[in-house]
């Protein structure tokens, strides 16, 4: 009986480690959903409030998974990371691809049809919260107190600002005719 008890409490452990980063990084993508459609926030454009809120709660959720993830086995965070890049690269590969569709400059005639460039992109943008948490769950196992919070989260938003831009230049690699100007009506 006591073994089956610690074997729910560790895959809870793991569920929540999975869940963790996830739920930063989906309501990252909500508010600037949100952002998107309503153009203004109180004071603030959708550009603005996107790089005061959206890009920092995407940039804070490696560093957060990676202080749930450094209290676990070693080899839990890298399951968690594949999970969690993932589920990040096959949604935002989709999204990516279903957008693309209705770009005024992209002759496509499916969503299907930009997939495969779509998904590669997703795994660019689902690479940087994966490794940015393994990153920061290394760090905070070798550290303690505050410090151990502040170098996990700084580690986790470094690597992801550099995953952000990562998927950009990936973006830019695949999809080069989305760089070009509006068609004239």
């Amino acid at each position: 009986m006591r073994a089956d008890q610690q074997r729910r409490s560790r895959n809870l452990e793991q569920l929540i480690a999975v869940a963790i980063p996830l739920a930063l990084l989906a309501l990252a993508y909500a508010l600037w959903a949100i952002s998107d459609r309503l153009l203004w926030i109180g004071p603030f454009d959708r550009a603005a409030f996107g790089w005061i809120f959206v890009i920092p709660i995407w940039w804070l959720a490696p560093g957060v998974a990676g202080l749930a993830w450094s209290r676990m086995p070693a080899s839990t965070p890298r399951v968690a990371a594949l999970i969690v890049g993932g589920i990040v690269a096959a949604v935002s590969g989709i999204l990516l691809a279903h957008s693309i569709t209705f770009a005024n400059c992209a002759p496509v005639v499916s969503w299907t049809d930009n997939l495969p460039a779509s998904l590669a992109i997703g795994v660019a943008i689902g690479a940087g919260p994966a490794i940015g948490a393994l990153a920061a769950a290394s760090v905070a196992r070798r550290r303690t107190g505050a410090w151990r919070v502040v170098a996990a989260i700084g580690t986790g938003g470094v690597i992801g600002v550099v995953g952000f831009f990562g998927a950009l230049m990936t973006a830019v690699f695949f999809f080069p005719p989305l760089l070009c100007a509006p068609i004239p009506q």
